[in-house]
């Protein structure tokens, strides 16, 4: 049986980039990105006048991907690396903390500074939706709560610190 590495933080603080770094240096792993489920919901499964805004407030979002994220594990060697922000403690619990009863799981959280969210935001290429401004100051504050531990320092750290970081404290 494989396990799972769950990376969790607020949005821009940089989970995808440690989540490759990770890919890069650990061996026999896979990416697991709950956003293609989110998608596929989104676009193809649920019609647009009930679509809520937020696929993480789909049930079916957090089934299917606690369902995903527990089969490969199951059936991968390895490491099952899932960059994803969860925040919601109810929704934790449901997703994450439910692999973790099924499962082998290492979760860590990332933080930064808001300022420093919405400056990466800003940066960003790609089309993210203005995501991380429209959530900050409520995902934010829910992450600091210990349920969320443990917390790594994405403020000061490169994303390669990070991740050494994460390495220095998991067991592989």
């Amino acid at each position: 049986m494989g396990r799972v590495l769950w990376i969790n933080g607020c949005f821009s603080t940089g989970k995808t980039a440690v989540a490759t770094l990770l890919r890069e240096r650990i061996p026999e792993t896979f990416l697991l990105d709950p956003e293609a489920i989110g998608e596929v919901l989104r676009d193809r499964l649920v019609p647009p006048g009930v679509y809520p805004g937020d696929f993480q407030d789909l049930g079916l979002w957090r089934a299917f991907t606690r369902e995903a994220v527990v089969d490969a594990a199951d059936r991968f060697e390895g490491i099952v690396i899932v960059p994803m922000t969860i925040a919601r403690p109810a929704y934790f619990d449901e997703v994450i903390g439910a692999i973790g009863r099924r499962v082998r799981l290492d979760h860590f959280t990332l933080t930064a500074s808001r300022e420093t969210i919405l400056r990466r935001e800003s940066e960003r290429t790609d089309d993210t939706g203005a995501w991380a401004q429209k959530t900050v100051d409520w995902v934010l504050p829910a992450l600091a709560d210990s349920r969320f531990a443990v917390h790594v320092d994405a403020e000061t750290q490169t994303a390669q610190e990070v991740a050494d970081d994460i390495l220095r404290r998991m067991t592989i």
